[in-house]
């Protein structure tokens, strides 16, 4: 399961990386959050898992996008050699990590780590609460993006 997790987040590193259109690469970045949200609830940190996808898909995506639509300005391509350097380095992180994966005994999992720590008892003692304060202080953000791409639509049209 580690290693499609690792999967994920090195095509999204492509993605971001290699697109030509912003919004390829806010796709990458989309894959990217998510690749580390499924890392961090593997580990048993459901609560930074759910940080992390409201930090990358309910703010900075959202600011992404409302400063490339008021951007007018081409977007810079990639070569091949610059392709060929991040797989490079993405071998070097990978490689040496693939024999301590396989090496894993059947009893070793991730969860014992976080049972050990407590991250799961702290999470589900406080209930969904915290789900829910997320969600508000999402849709508070939207509103307010939304407020101001409107309020700059009318100062444009007044240029």
């Amino acid at each position: 399961m580690v290693e499609l997790i690792v999967v994920i987040i090195l095509s999204g590193c492509l993605v971001l990386v290699f697109s030509g259109s912003p919004y390829f690469g806010l796709f990458g970045v989309l894959l990217q959050s998510i690749g580390f949200s499924l890392l961090l609830f593997l580990l048993g940190l459901p609560f930074f898992s759910l940080l992390t996808i409201l930090v990358y898909v309910g703010g900075m995506m959202i600011v992404f996008l409302f400063s490339t639509v008021l951007s007018a300005e081409r977007y810079p391509g990639s070569s091949w050699s610059e392709f060929l350097i991040f797989l490079m380095f993405s071998c070097f992180l990978v490689v040496p990590n693939l024999s301590s994966w396989f090496l894993l005994s059947s009893n070793a999992s991730m969860v014992s780590l976080s049972s050990e720590l407590g991250f799961c008892e702290v999470f589900n003692s406080l209930g969904y609460v915290t789900c829910f304060l997320a969600v508000i202080l999402l849709v508070a953000l939207v509103v307010v993006l939304i407020i101001s791409f409107e309020h700059s639509q009318g100062n444009l049209r007044k240029l």
